[in-house]
């Protein structure tokens, strides 16, 4: 089968949709199928990925030929710039979904187009949060995590202090990690918190930290390889994803994957992400983390979390999760409607 995977974002930049997007190409070329990705996101002077056909920029010319040639469009993300090529050309396509869609208002001329779009093709939400808000035709298939941090065989031992990985911005809830660490020490409870990534809010935290004078278990240290973030996973004793909205969670699957428990909110896509292998808080609740912590690091409690693990992981395997979608391309390829 012949996929075009249009995605917007793509290496090297670096997120989800990046990540998806690539690991999808590549477990498709495995397969034996010919796969070309269109983006238009630049090299900026890194090389160019050998593996994989890219196209980047291409011109409206190129763009309709690509569509002509490929049995099924896939789009990732729902990014009405790329819309017109298989439309135009009739050629099957398949959206992606990554995020929810905004609810549609008065004089919203942007979202009535992008819920009209989710009428004109078949649709993937990452999450059955994203899928409610989906109007088109929509079937869940979730995210998969990097292979690097596979690591079945990370244990119980060495493992110490509490982890936060992602941008710092306000939805991702880095104060309520501070503040949860704060009513942990109030009641006698020590942990160190490991924060990290970067972002806007980083100088508001770190002065947040010192205003509450936690400026020794709490160490920020900016945007993390994922190679560090290996070894991270694998030494934490419990990971935290306070976030204040999250369409999936890849964080929680990837410290899943390394043996590491979760604590996270109870919102989005994290439900599912997490599964039984984590803990679920109420969010923008300190309290209720701070709770949710004391109960991941209990032994008989981590015994629990650690025998889900393995079926969760294999669950959002790139293999696993790449079969899915061939199956709904070569339905959309071939004129079913399911």
């Amino acid at each position: 089968m012949k996929i075009l995977l249009d995605s917007h974002f793509f290496y090297p930049s670096v997120g989800g949709v990046e990540m998806m997007s690539e690991g999808l190409a590549r477990a498709w070329e495995s397969q034996d199928h010919r796969v070309t990705v269109v983006t238009d996101t630049p090299r900026n002077g890194h090389e160019e990925l050998r593996d994989l056909e890219v196209v980047r920029g291409p011109s409206i010319g190129k763009r309709i030929r690509l569509a002509q040639w490929a049995d099924v469009f896939v789009r990732s993300g729902n990014s009405l710039k790329s819309l017109p090529w298989p439309v135009l050309t009739g050629t099957p396509h398949v959206t992606i979904h990554h995020r929810p869609l905004a609810e549609s208002h008065m004089g919203s001329v942007r979202r009535l187009m992008e819920r009209g779009a989710t009428y004109l093709c078949h649709n993937v939400a990452v999450s059955t949060a994203v899928a409610e808000t989906i109007p088109g035709r929509t079937i869940t298939i979730p995210n998969t995590f990097r292979t690097t941090f596979d690591q079945p065989g990370a244990d119980e031992e060495n493992r110490e202090g509490l982890l936060l990985v992602g941008r710092l911005v306000s939805r991702k809830g880095v104060d309520v990690a501070i503040e949860a660490l704060h009513h942990l020490r109030n009641k006698g409870v020590e942990q160190t918190l490991t924060i990290c990534g970067d972002g806007p809010e980083r100088e508001t935290l770190e002065a947040k930290v010192r205003q509450i004078g936690l400026e020794d278990p709490i160490r920020f240290e900016g945007w993390t390889s994922p190679e560090e973030l290996t070894e991270k996973y694998r030494t934490a004793s419990v990971t935290l994803v306070p976030s204040r909205k999250e369409p999936f969670g890849i964080v929680a699957l990837e410290s899943i994957a390394s043996r590491c428990p979760v604590v996270a909110s109870d919102v989005g896509g994290l439900p599912e992400a997490v599964g039984d292998c984590g803990i679920l808080t109420e969010p923008e609740h300190p309290e209720a983390l701070a709770d949710g912590i004391e109960q991941a690091l209990r032994p008989d409690v981590r015994e629990s979390l650690h025998a889900a693990m393995p079926e969760h992981v294999d669950r959002h395997r790139i293999d696993c999760i790449a079969d899915e979608y061939i199956d709904v391309l070569h339905s959309v390829a071939n004129g079913a409607e399911g």
